[in-house]
């Protein structure tokens, strides 16, 4: 089985099984809903009744194990950003080519121009075909990539960084943000910088970069997409995407994740 067909099964079964889709359902209540009361072992037999429903053995991975990714309940959504004149200076995404091999390589770049107080912001966002550990292809794939259907509402991964217009140049924020679901569930994503990591390690890190005034250069440095301005794989062969090598289009995180989710989110708060 690989990746394409089993998104189609789950798709297929959602919405054709009323008990396949009233499972995963209720899962994603108690991942999702902050009022739902959640329970680590009831979730992930929950999990592994989807799997079964699949036709994938069932887990015990610890890195896919659930819990709860909503714990804060909103009155009304904050407004969301609106997209204005303005555009981000040209950007080149540098992806180690193994991982655009396996199908993880980016898909398409959407940006959105806003004012922050006195600053402008460059929100910017990057789809890749999916997020797989190396070495990829085995079991711990499907497992992971069910996971990320239930959970998520997608395969692709979907990362933001912020370009902050300067006096000298550029501030890139590779910082999380908040999603606000149409339950007013707050979704804490989190930050995306790499640090020191490399390919074959993950990483999530707060992380503030200076870039001098021009074309900024983004690289790709980990398996799960932590991004940096600093290559921290130069052995690596890689995939360079230049403005136009990738779908691009105007859009805030919120609704790109609407495009290619089944979950549906209704605003942001940018984590600049």
């Amino acid at each position: 089985m690989t990746r394409i067909p089993l998104r189609r099964r789950f798709e297929h079964l959602y919405g054709r099984d009323p008990g396949f889709r009233g499972l995963v359902d209720r899962l994603r209540r108690m991942l999702l809903d902050p009022d739902e009361p959640f329970d680590a072992r009831t979730a992930l037999h929950m999990f592994n009744e989807v799997l079964a429903r699949l036709g994938i053995e069932p887990t015990t991975a610890t890195y896919i194990t659930p819990r709860k990714s909503v714990h804060l309940r909103l009155h009304e959504p904050p407004p969301p950003p609106t997209c204005g004149p303005g555009e981000p200076p040209p950007i080149t995404i540098v992806q180690p080519l193994q991982d655009v091999e396996e199908g993880d390589g980016l898909q398409a770049v959407y940006t959105c121009t806003y004012r922050r107080g006195a600053a402008t912001v460059h929100e910017v966002t990057l789809v890749f075909g999916d997020e797989d550990k190396p070495p990829s292809g085995g079991i711990l794939d499907l497992w992971y990539d069910a996971w990320r259907l239930v959970a998520w509402g997608r395969v692709a991964d979907i990362e933001t960084f912020y370009i902050v217009e300067a006096k000298t140049g550029y501030t890139v924020l590779f910082t999380g943000l908040d999603l606000v679901l149409g339950n007013l569930g707050l979704r804490k994503i989190p930050p995306i910088g790499s640090g020191p990591h490399r390919f074959y390690e993950p990483a999530h890190l707060h992380e503030t970069c200076h870039a001098p005034p021009g074309p900024i250069t983004v690289y790709v440095n980990t398996w799960n997409h932590a991004l940096g301005l600093r290559d921290n794989n130069p052995r690596l062969p890689k995939k360079s995407y230049r403005p136009g090598d990738a779908p691009h289009a105007e859009a805030p995180r919120y609704q790109v994740e609407n495009k290619y989710s089944q979950l549906r989110y209704v605003s942001e708060v940018p984590g600049t």
